[in-house]
């Protein structure tokens, strides 16, 4: 799932931004000190949010050595079940950054050019009325970067306006039984919203961009979006406790952790199904700092290809930009206040859950989070800032 509400500076400046400060202004502390101030924190963000049924919290630094988990509250607010730094949970759109780097595999194997024309793959009855204007269609110029990057022009039927009817949100909290497949999302956004602009001309961030990407990749490899996943990247990887959540699939469900917006548990909802390859892959923490590690290494993409991925040239709102399926989070330009602390930024995967998967990479250190709500859209992010000012204390010793 993409962000519910987007990621402004004000919420970033933080409700408590003066912690922060005087966090920096205290002496050095250890590191004992330090893992018991985070999961205080992490403790006392569960209580105070009815939203919330747990936090989960992973920080690894190929630097200093520090590697530590977290994971407190309960596996969801019907259970008393304690939550374990290995449980499984729904990483929203952590599934895009997966998504981008198969299509960097197949470039680097000759296989596809991230220029080519998306109509190679999809037929005009997909197409139809995605990318019209005017009475002009623009599907014609429309490249795999464009959709990569989302700079397509395509609506988004999960969070965008619509000409008619109900947007997508309200729709599945009226019905969270709601059953979708990947290409009745595609036609939720040809029957209800208009695209907004031609091919290339802004940035605007689309799940049904990336719900064509996994068509195209089934086209391309000749089997499901799940099986790729598996193929290409939890296989090679040693995954083994990642996968794709398919329709109306009940078997793992009780296993999630849980999923809540507007007080509703999505973890057994057919309605989960409002995402695939737009960010559909469950996962744990320790997976996923598998495939951050893989990513940083080299050893799933070439050069050229994570250089690629990693060109955050689309600003996606002051502070924050984009890549191809990855945000780069500049902390000085989000807040003059972070100006007077030393923090080093961060880029990678994003969630609208609170669910991230990041990397500071001028300090080699890994963020890995799952917060499981979609109020923590952006509050993820501000307790990122707050996590680290803790953090940070112990750099100095």
């Amino acid at each position: 799932m993409k962000k519910v509400s987007r990621i402004l500076v004000c919420v970033i400046v933080l409700i408590g931004i003066g912690f922060g400060v005087l966090a920096y202004m205290n002496r050095p502390i250890s590191e004992e000190a330090v893992n018991e101030k985070i999961e205080n924190h992490l403790t006392k963000i569960v209580a105070k949010n009815e939203s919330l049924s747990s936090a989960l919290l992973t920080i690894y630094s190929n630097k200093t050595g520090y590697f530590k988990q977290f994971a407190v509250g309960t596996q969801k607010l019907s259970s008393d079940q304690p939550v374990q730094i290995d449980s499984p949970y729904h990483s929203a759109s952590v599934g895009k950054t997966m998504c981008a780097v198969i299509f960097g595999l197949l470039a680097d194997e000759g296989k596809i050019n991230l220029d080519d024309k998306i109509n190679a793959w999809l037929d005009k009855d997909i197409l139809e009325g995605l990318f019209a204007i005017e009475g002009n269609d623009y599907s014609d110029q429309v490249t795999l970067k464009h959709l990569l990057t989302h700079t397509s022009g395509i609506g988004d039927y999960f969070e965008g306006p619509v000409r008619s009817g109900e947007p997508m949100l309200e729709r599945i909290i009226a019905n969270p039984d709601l059953l979708f497949t990947p290409k009745e999302l595609v036609a939720f956004t040809r029957e209800n919203q208009v695209p907004v602009g031609q091919p290339g001309q802004q940035f605007y961030y689309s799940d049904t961009g990336y719900i064509l990407l996994g068509l195209i990749l089934e086209e391309i490899e000749g089997i499901a979006y799940a099986d790729i996943l598996e193929k290409r990247i939890f296989e090679p990887l040693d995954m083994k406790d990642s996968y794709l959540k398919l329709f109306n699939d009940k078997e793992h469900s009780a296993d999630i952790l849980g999923v809540y917006l507007n007080g509703i548990d999505f973890s057994d909802k057919n309605a989960l199904s409002v995402d695939w390859s737009g960010g559909g892959v469950v996962t744990t923490m320790n997976d996923l700092l598998k495939f951050m590690r893989a990513l940083e290494s080299g050893e799933l993409l070439s050069d050229q290809g994570y250089s690629q991925m990693t060109t955050f040239n689309q600003r996606y709102d002051k502070g924050i930009y984009y890549g191809m399926g990855m945000m780069y989070f500049d902390f000085s330009e989000l807040s003059f206040l972070l100006k007077l602390t030393p923090m080093t930024n961060v880029y990678g995967a994003v969630g609208a859950t609170g669910s991230y998967a990041l990397y500071d990479k001028e300090e080699d250190t890994y963020f890995i989070a799952n917060f499981g709500s979609l109020d923590f859209a952006a509050k993820g992010i501000e307790e990122l800032v707050k996590i680290r000012m803790i953090y940070d204390r112990i750099k100095v010793e």
